[in-house]
């Protein structure tokens, strides 16, 4: 039990967030996405504020267009192209091994899309690699529901911790004491957007 829930434990210097291809051409297509799109500006956000580093790739964004504009991504590393389906390209791998003062991260937080494709072939790359895996619900989408809460159980089921935006963050806050609690207390004032996940008992 007590290795289990240190698995679980995000740390500040030992976590990095991948943000999986919020491309402008998957908009109008995907599920809830305006829903999602707004959890991961304050994931992002407070992200910044953690100082956690990030990475983004784009899917062929000759075609599918670049990272939408209402995220910020100027501090991150890429965006990366790939046209495999998992983000762990040779070029990502290669910054990851360094991305956390010149060592390889602990744990990932995962957002993006599409979960049951990008995402989730991800997630099965870390796994495999030896990463903490933690997929952010609330912050992934596919075109179908059925695709997105499917492809969660699958990444729950491989030892990914599926989780939610503000708890992702408030495991990377600790305490209220920490310096930017009041920053981060701003940007979660607004309650994080349903996306249809609470019917499903298993996850």
């Amino acid at each position: 039990m007590a290795i289990n829930a240190a698995k679980a434990v995000l740390k500040q210097g030992r976590t990095v967030l991948f943000i999986c291809d919020f491309q402008e051409r998957f908009a109008k297509v995907m599920f809830e996405f305006d829903k999602v799109l707004q959890n991961s500006v304050k994931l992002v956000n407070s992200m910044k504020l953690l100082q956690i580093p990030m990475l983004v790739t784009e899917q062929n964004p000759k075609a599918l267009g670049k990272t939408v504009s209402e995220l910020e991504i100027s501090s991150a590393k890429g965006p990366y192209e790939k046209t495999q389906f998992s983000m762990c390209t040779p070029n990502v791998n290669e910054v990851l091994s360094t991305i956390c003062c010149g060592s390889r991260p602990e744990s990932i937080i995962l957002i993006g899309l599409e979960t049951h494709v990008c995402v989730e072939n991800t997630a099965i790359d870390l796994r495999m690699n030896g990463y903490e895996v933690h997929t952010v619900a609330d912050c992934c989408t596919s075109r179908t529901q059925e695709d997105r809460l499917l492809a969660l159980e699958r990444m729950k089921a491989i030892g990914c911790h599926v989780s939610t935006s503000e708890t992702v963050i408030f495991k990377l806050l600790k305490d209220a004491n920490h310096k930017e609690f009041k920053s981060i207390q701003k940007l979660i004032r607004t309650p994080t957007l349903y996306t249809g996940l609470v019917s499903v008992s298993k996850i």
